[in-house]
C-alpha cells in the first residue's frame, strides 16, 4: 500500500461491452467450507517488551480481523500465540518468489516495527518463497489491548488494524492498482464536456454507484469513535470480497477487445459518432493519452483493444474516460471506466460481457432575478464619446436606445449566480426581459436588433452600478442579439454557448445590453423601457440556466 494519506443537449446513450475469458468464479457470500490461513506475527523486539502481554493481546488482533473476514469472506485466520510470535529485526520474507504462489492454505505474516511516529502508518503487501503471504512494512507505536483502549488509543489500534487489513486483501489479489489512486481524479483532456472524480462529492457520477467500496479498507480508513463502531461499520467490498474468497493470487484476468456501442435513447445505433477514449493515469497529474479516437460503423459499434503500455491492474493503466460526440456536439455525458468497474461486472455480477450505458443526465434549470440595487441604465457622456456619465440605479426600469442628444443608452443587468454548482455543466442560457414602455419611435425599426456582453462578476470595481460600466471590457462581446417579443410583452433571448464560461458559479454575473446602432443622429429620443430588478418580482429580468452535474 502507498501512502494514503455545449450546446444543445441531444439524448443519446454509448454501451461498451466487454469479451471475458471464461474463469471459475467463486460466489460471493461465504460459503458453508470455511479456508483457514495460519497468521503469524514477526514483531521487532522493541515492539514486545512483554511476551505475555503479546500472547494475551494478539490473538485478540486476529479476532478483529476475523470479525470483518467473516461478513462477506470464507477466509479465517488461526493463530497460535504460543508459536506464532517471532521476535526479529529483520524482514522474514524475500519479497521474491517463483510463481505460481500457492492460492490456498499458505500462511500469513504480518512484519511489524516500532516507530516513534505519534500513529501507527505503513504497509505493503510482501511475498516469500515459501509461499506465505506477507503484511509487511508495518510501522506501530506499541501493542495494544484491544479491550481496553482508551479514546486517544482507539484511533492508532484500528490504524494498525486497517492497514492490515488492507494488505491482507492485497496478498488474495484484490485492489492491485490501488482504490484510493481513484480518490480524486482531474479531467485533463482539455476537451469539453470535462468530467472530474471527487470520492468526496456525493454525486460523484463514478463513485455513487458503489456504496459497498466507501467502507472498505483498501479504499480508505474509517476513523470511528470506539473499536466498536470500527468493527460494526468496516466491510470489504463486494468486489474485494469475492477476489478474497477466489484464487487470483497469480494475477487477475486481463481483457483482450472490447466493443463501444453507441446508441440513441429509442435504442438505435448512431452511425459516425465520434467516440474519442483516453487512458487516465492514476498519479498526481493524472496525464491522459488518447488511445482512440475514430468513429462508430453503420451499426453504432467500435471495437478496439483495452490498450495502454501496461498491465491493466496498475494506475497508469487501470481508467478509461470515454466521451463522444456527433456534428462536434457532446451527446452523451463523458463517463469513467475501470478495471476495477470490469472485474465487478466480471466476479461480482458474474457477466461474462460487460456493458456500461452512459446517458445525459436530465438538465436542471435553476431561475435567476436581476438585482434591482445593481442594475439600471447608464448614459452615454455625450454623442459619440463612448464613455459612461449620468446614470440611474433606482428606478424600476432601464433603458435602450438613445436620446434627444443622440446619446446612447446601455442597462447592466446584475445577477446573482453562486446558487450553481461549482462543477455544473452548462448547456443553455436564457435571458427573458419584460417591457414596460416605447416612445413613438420604435429603436428596434432605427437602431437595429439588441445585442448583449457579458462579463464573469462586475464589469466595473465593483457590482453596484457604476459610469464605468458603459465602456468596460466584457468577458464576452455580442452573444447574440434579439428582436421578437411575445404577446404578454415578454423578450427572450438564448444566449449562445460563449456565455456559459462567463457565468459566475461563486457570485455575480452581468449582461449589458445596447442596440446595434449607438444613435441614428436624428434628435429625437428613440428609446424602450423594460422592467429591471427594482420592479415587482414577477416583472423583473430573468435569467434562466439549465445545467447538469457530471
Amino acid at each position: 500500500m502507498a501512502s494514503r494519506t455545449i450546446s444543445k443537449v441531444i439524448t443519446f446513450s454509448l454501451a461498451i461491452t466487454f469479451c471475458l475469458s471464461a474463469l471459475p468464479v467463486r460466489a460471493l457470500a461465504a460459503s458453508a467450507v470455511v479456508n483457514e490461513q495460519v497468521i503469524k506475527f514477526y514483531l521487532e523486539p522493541a515492539l514486545v517488551p512483554d511476551m505475555n502481554f503479546a500472547k494475551t493481546v494478539l490473538p485478540k488482533y486476529v479476532a478483529d480481523m476475523n470479525t470483518i473476514l467473516a461478513k462477506n469472506t470464507d477466509r479465517r485466520l488461526v493463530f497460535n500465540p504460543e508459536s506464532g510470535i517471532i521476535l526479529t529485526s529483520t524482514k522474514p520474507q524475500t519479497d521474491s518468489a517463483s510463481q505460481p504462489l500457492p492460492t490456498e492454505g499458505f500462511e500469513i505474516w504480518a512484519y511489524a516495527v516500532q516507530t516513534s511516529n505519534v500513529i501507527s502508518y505503513g504497509g505493503y503487501a510482501g511475498m516469500d518463497r515459501s509461499g506465505a503471504g506477507v503484511l509487511a512494512g508495518l510501522k506501530w507505536t506499541r501493542l495494544y489491548d484491544p479491550d481496553n483502549l482508551t479514546a486517544t488509543q482507539v484511533t492508532d489500534y484500528t490504524t494498525q488494524l486497517d492497514h492490515m487489513l488492507h494488505e491482507l486483501a492485497h496478498v488474495f489479489g484484490a485492489g492491485i492498482g490501488e482504490y484510493y489512486n481513484l480518490n480524486s481524479i482531474t479531467d485533463s483532456t482539455g476537451l469539453e464536456p470535462l468530467l472530474n472524480i471527487r470520492l468526496t462529492n456525493p454525486a460523484d457520477s463514478f463513485w455513487n454507484d458503489k456504496p459497498d467500496f466507501m467502507v472498505d479498507p483498501l479504499l480508505r480508513f474509517m476513523s470511528l469513535s470506539t473499536r466498536t463502531d470500527y468493527l460494526a461499520t468496516v466491510q470489504y467490498s463486494n468486489l474485494t470480497a469475492a477476489v478474497i474468497n477466489g484464487s487470483y493470487r497469480n494475477g487477475m484476468p486481463n481483457f483482450d477487445h472490447y466493443t463501444i456501442q453507441v446508441l440513441d435513447q429509442s435504442g438505435a445505433p448512431v452511425v459516425d459518432a465520434n467516440v474519442k477514449v483516453w487512458d487516465v493515469n492514476g498519479g498526481s497529474l493524472n496525464m491522459s493519452e488518447l488511445l482512440f479516437d475514430g468513429f462508430s460503423d453503420q451499426n453504432g459499434l467500435v471495437n478496439l483493444p483495452w490498450g495502454g503500455i501496461s498491465t491493466t491492474h496498475t494506475a497508469s493503466n487501470f481508467l478509461r474516460l470515454i466521451k463522444a460526440y456527433k456534428d462536434g456536439t457532446s451527446i452523451v455525458q463523458p463517463r469513467y471506466f475501470s478495471i476495477f468497474d470490469a472485474d465487478s461486472a466480471m466476479l461480482v455480477s458474474q457477466q461474462s460481457a460487460i456493458t456500461v450505458t452512459l446517458v445525459p443526465p436530465l438538465p436542471t434549470v435553476t431561475t435567476f432575478l436581476s438585482a434591482g440595487k445593481n442594475d439600471g441604465w447608464v448614459l452615454e457622456s455625450a454623442q459619440g464619446s463612448q464613455v459612461g456619465g449620468p446614470l440611474n440605479a433606482k428606478s424600476s426600469t432601464f433603458t435602450l436606445g438613445d436620446d434627444a442628444m443622440n446619446r446612447q443608452y446601455r442597462s447592466i443587468l446584475s445577477f446573482n449566480t453562486a446558487a450553481l454548482p461549482e462543477n455544473a455543466v452548462i448547456t443553455k442560457v436564457t435571458l427573458k426581459i419584460l417591457k414596460q414602455s416605447m416612445n413613438s419611435a420604435d429603436p428596434f425599426t432605427t437602431h437595429g436588433n439588441l445585442q448583449v456582453d457579458m462579463v464573469r462578476g462586475s464589469f466595473g470595481t465593483k457590482p453596484a452600478l457604476q459610469k464605468i460600466d458603459f465602456q468596460a471590457t466584457a468577458t464576452q462581446s455580442n452573444i447574440g442579439a434579439f428582436t421578437i417579443q411575445t404577446e404578454d410583452g415578454w423578450f427572450s433571448f438564448e444566449l449562445n454557448n460563449q456565455a456559459y464560461a462567463s457565468i459566475n458559479t461563486l457570485g455575480v454575473s452581468q449582461l449589458r445590453l445596447q442596440f446595434e446602432q449607438t444613435s441614428n443622429g436624428d434628435g429625437i429620443a428613440d428609446a424602450i423601457k423594460f422592467y429591471s430588478g427594482g420592479a415587482a418580482a414577477n416583472a423583473r429580468p430573468v435569467l434562466l440556466v439549465e445545467y447538469y452535474i457530471p
